[in-house]
């Protein structure tokens, strides 16, 4: 996987999840932006334990947050919970984002 395909999995959820908070979606979108962000953290996941040769903080991370957004086995928050996890999650896809520019 080259760097412009791995950003497209970095930016198009981070935007997404900034955009779920401010603007009110129907809830398909809701569960679309589920789908997006637990299969872009997989990808995300199988990349870094590849080019890292093992685990650490960022596949733990993108794991955790796997987990929190999973459709299958879902988590039910509020809507005034989920919006700061979803500033927060969009915040980590923007700094790795930035870390795999950089380098």
């Amino acid at each position: 996987m080259n760097k412009n395909s791995l950003n497209l999995f970095l930016i198009i959820p981070a935007v997404l999840l900034i955009l779920a908070p401010l603007i009110s979606f129907p809830y398909g979108f809701y569960m679309f932006l589920r789908l997006i962000v637990t299969i872009t953290s997989i990808i995300i996941i199988i990349y870094n334990v590849k080019a890292a040769g093992g685990i650490n903080e960022i596949t733990i991370l993108f794991g955790l947050i796997a987990i929190l957004y999973n459709p299958v086995i879902p988590v039910n928050l509020t809507r005034e919970i989920w919006m700061p996890i979803n500033f927060v999650t969009s915040g980590i896809y923007i700094y790795c984002f930035l870390k795999i520019r950089k380098n």
